[in-house]
């Protein structure tokens, strides 16, 4: 096998177009479809929410809940602002108990 010789004005042209393909993205804007709820769980609406900055950007208010992925979290205000708290998984309504 021969090894090819790579010309630098090639490496750098496709390393300029990488980097201005990452320059076009705005990771920023990750909206997300979810179930949300605002009165505890009672009834939910889907909703995009935005995970890819802060939480007080993400468009959730305090005391709402969140379903992703199978997962609920709730959605708390504090000391340092907006907080985000993993409730669990949705319960499956059977129990397993273990003989030995």
């Amino acid at each position: 096998m021969q090894e090819q010789e790579l010309n630098k004005d090639e490496f750098k042209y496709e390393h300029e177009l990488v980097e201005e393909s990452y320059e076009d993205l705005d990771i920023a804007d990750a909206l997300v479809e979810a179930k949300v709820s605002d009165d505890g769980g009672e009834t939910w609406t889907r909703r995009k929410i935005n995970l890819g900055g802060d939480i007080d950007e993400s468009g959730l208010s305090a005391g709402e809940i969140f379903q992703l992925n199978g997962e609920k979290y709730k959605v708390l205000s504090g000391d340092f602002g907006i907080t985000i708290e993993l409730m669990g998984k949705p319960a499956s309504g059977k129990k397993v108990s273990k003989r030995k």
